[in-house]
């Protein structure tokens, strides 16, 4: 497994697992308290995950986080110093298969190239009481 925690001002903000993959049956990326899980599946034909319910299991979420899978192209993440400097301390670039948990601190996005991604994050989501927009242009 191969995954890099991305560390800014001495706090970990992300996880990036790049071309995510694994020869496991099952193999979680993520800590168990982290608020969204990541894991990878290898099966093999006629194989089964046995039926179940998720229960209901009241959770107190402290802000919005986001995992970014590329499909297609690459991106850049960059993370920055502050609301008010806009100053890039950490540029992660991604490609096809790529993975990047964001956990929390400042961070934004460029397209290095055309781009096809997957944003997953916690519901319900309303843009201006989750999100912060910085750095008008």
């Amino acid at each position: 497994m191969i995954k890099e925690d991305i560390i800014v001002k001495g706090k970990k903000v992300a996880l990036f697992i790049p071309n995510i993959q694994t020869e496991e049956r099952i193999e979680f990326f993520t800590e168990s308290e982290d608020q969204l899980q990541i894991a990878a599946f290898n099966m093999k034909e006629g194989q089964k995950i046995q039926p179940h319910v998720h229960l209901k299991n009241e959770r107190l979420l402290e802000k919005t986080v986001e995992i970014i899978f590329v499909q297609k192209g690459q991106l850049s993440v960059t993370f920055h110093e502050s609301e008010e400097d806009k100053t890039i301390l950490k540029s992660v670039k991604m490609s096809p298969g790529d993975v990047i948990f964001l956990k929390s601190g400042i961070h934004g996005f460029v397209i290095d190239e055309d781009c096809r991604f997957l944003e997953f994050k916690q519901g319900p989501f309303t843009d201006l009481m989750d999100k912060k927009k910085l750095y008008n242009k």
